[in-house]
């Protein structure tokens, strides 16, 4: 980035000048969207294994490697309610982390701002963000206004929410003047979506950034303040929903960073080399990248290049980025043995290293703790796909399962219930083995609360064809690129989209401001069998006609941008008394008759259409 080579200091009235030295070497090693995933499954992830692959990595190089995460640290799950030592598990697993800091992603805000703040209270390291402001309370006094102030060392930090920060490359000292750094300082900036309000469940007093105009904005003005106090390598810890956002801020004239932590998206930026855990594959962003998608390379509008990484998330992957930077503080060259590694026993093992106790006792405790919840709800002949790159990028049988279940569950208590909907992001995990060889599995309570891990309540939305067309085209915007408001339809529910055509624009009230031409044709059996056209040709065949629509709370209000808010006049009707939350309603459903051990639940869903521009619009 810019030069801060020349530093004015004035020491007992002596200027002084210091200059950087002819390159630098810097290791980052990075993670991101880890969601609280603490146990290990099939063999790999897991907090003892991954802390073991941190530090392994790590202590190749101490003294030139920084370990950062981008966010979304923690989210809704069984895990998340288990207490241990008096603290939250994943407290305690923070503790085992050794990072340096970590942005704030949006999964952060969805237990309240109270469990937030005890996570922060006891974290080792701090939280970054440019972008969330929050207005008083708890938050409020841990977030620290950094303004145009010396930036804090991130090494004396912890706990605090903070714009930017610095860490120390070497030994920081201190001194009776305050900190010296025997080494070279690395500025940190944070970055947090600009879509909180429609994909967390925010804390009132929190405040985040309309578009992505004002993030570019947010995030050049902390740059610009490290480069005037000299620190010339930058590293954005960004947690934009996805890497192609994050180069999207490159594409809208961001400069003075030198490396985006990509987060939010589970973007697994890997090249042909890169060894990863069996089934995966690189994200689809690496098609045609060049010359490397990890990292992935741009050049800012003054021409110094820009790099991108990211993993894939749930304590599966960790990054190694090796750099040399010149004496301007700009990319020199690309280190030969830059890549993602696997959370598995054979990262462990080429780098020599294995769990500590500490870890392994945590895992040990968790799993003591979850017994109750390996009771068999049902048995399974279908893999149910709750994968991620799937659910929120077309229907999946375990998309179609959780929504049949909702209408299930409104009908079976007297509610009316026309389709069921829900968002491809609130699916979290698969369910069962994916090779069954013709066997019935048995699915776990605790399969089914790890793949819906927010347990939202179910509701009835009585709306008009209208509003569920827009709703339908909201989450059809960005199809393709991953975002959580994919919509899975019910079995009865047929739903064809066309990608070429024109998606919905929103505008900065959450107001429709180009309406969306996505949803082709939509159609719905009822219970007599008659079927409805609510689409036909993009064109509503009846607007004003009523529906009921089986959903969740979280979308029903607004969540990934579902039932807009100049939708006009809704009733939400919550399903029970207390009321019924999804995962007890999927429970429901694989216990009743409909069920039949899943054999109708193909996957992809015979039922799933969508219509490619490559193959000609119908």
């Amino acid at each position: 980035m810019r030069c801060g080579a020349l530093i004015a200091l004035l020491l007992v009235g002596l200027a002084c000048r210091c200059e950087a030295p002819e390159s630098r070497t810097l290791f980052v090693v990075h993670a991101g969207d880890m969601e609280g995933e603490l146990l290990p499954r099939e063999g790999e992830g897991g907090i003892a294994r991954f802390s073991a692959l941190v530090r392994a990595l790590r202590d190749l190089d101490p003294e030139r490697t920084l370990v950062v995460a981008a966010g979304d640290t923690f989210m809704p799950g069984p895990a998340l309610g288990v207490r241990l030592e008096g603290l939250p598990a994943v407290a305690l697993a923070h503790r085992d982390l050794a990072i340096d800091a970590s942005a704030l992603g949006n999964h952060e805000f969805d237990v309240g701002e109270s469990f937030l703040d005890e996570i922060l209270a006891a974290s080792p390291f701090p939280f970054l963000s440019a972008t969330v402001f929050f207005e008083g309370g708890p938050l409020g006094e841990r977030q620290v206004r950094v303004g145009a102030g010396p930036t804090p060392w991130a090494e004396e930090s912890s706990g605090m929410v903070l714009s930017r920060a610095r860490r120390c490359m070497g030994r920081l000292e201190k001194t009776r003047d305050g900190h010296v750094c025997r080494g070279f300082a690395v500025g940190l900036v944070g970055a947090t979506t600009d879509r909180l309000e429609t994909v967390a469940s925010v804390v009132p007093r929190a405040r985040s950034l309309p578009d992505l105009d004002a993030v570019v904005r947010a995030i050049q003005q902390e740059v610009d303040r490290l480069d005037a106090e000299g620190i010339d390598i930058v590293v954005l810890l960004s947690h934009l929903q996805g890497a192609h956002r994050d180069l999207e801020l490159v594409e809208r004239g961001l400069r003075g960073v030198d490396v985006i932590v990509s987060g939010g998206g589970d973007d697994r930026l890997a090249d042909p080399g890169h060894r990863l855990l069996t089934r995966d594959e690189p994200s689809p962003l690496c098609a045609g990248a060049a010359p490397t998608c990890y990292p992935l390379r741009r050049r800012a509008a003054d021409g110094a290049p820009v790099l991108v990484v990211a993993t894939d998330g749930q304590y599966r992957y960790v990054g190694r980025l090796g750099l040399e930077f010149d004496r301007r503080g700009r990319v020199r060259r690309v280190l030969p043995d830059s890549a993602p590694w696997p959370v598995d026993d054979r990262s462990l093992e080429t780098l020599g290293a294995a769990p500590d106790a500490r870890a392994r006792a945590l895992e040990e405790e968790l799993k003591k703790t979850f017994e109750p919840a390996r009771e068999v709800v049902a048995h399974t002949r279908r893999w149910l796909n709750g994968e991620r790159e799937d659910a929120r990028n077309r229907e999946t049988n375990l998309g179609v399962l959780t929504a049949d279940s909702l209408v299930h569950a409104a009908r079976s208590r007297g509610l009316a219930a026309d389709i069921g909907l829900r968002n491809g992001g609130s699916i979290r995990t698969s369910i069962g083995p994916r090779e069954l060889g013709g066997m019935a599995a048995p699915i776990h309570r605790y399969d089914v609360d790890t793949s819906l891990r927010f347990d939202d309540a179910v509701v009835v939305v009585q709306t008009t064809h209208r509003v569920l067309k827009e709703t339908l085209e909201a989450g059809l915007r960005g199809v393709g690129t991953g975002r959580g408001g994919f919509p899975h339809l019910d079995s009865n529910a047929v739903l064809v989209f066309d990608p070429s055509y024109p998606e919905q624009v929103r505008g900065a009230d959450g107001s429709i401001a180009r309406p969306g031409e996505r949803v082709r044709e939509l159609r719905y059996r009822r219970g007599d069998g008659s079927v409805v056209t609510v689409v036909s040709d993009g064109r509503l065949v009846e607007p004003d006609a009523s529906i009921a629509v089986a959903t969740l709370d979280y979308v029903a209000r607004g969540g990934d941008g579902y039932f807009p808010r100049d939708a006009g006049e809704m009733e939400i009707a919550f399903v029970g008394e207390e009321p019924l939350r999804e995962r007890a309603a999927l429970i429901e459903y694989l216990r009743s008759e409909a069920w039949q051990e899943g054999l109708s639940y193909e996957d992809p869903p015979r039922k799933a259409l969508a219509v490619v521009a490559e193959e000609g619009r119908q």
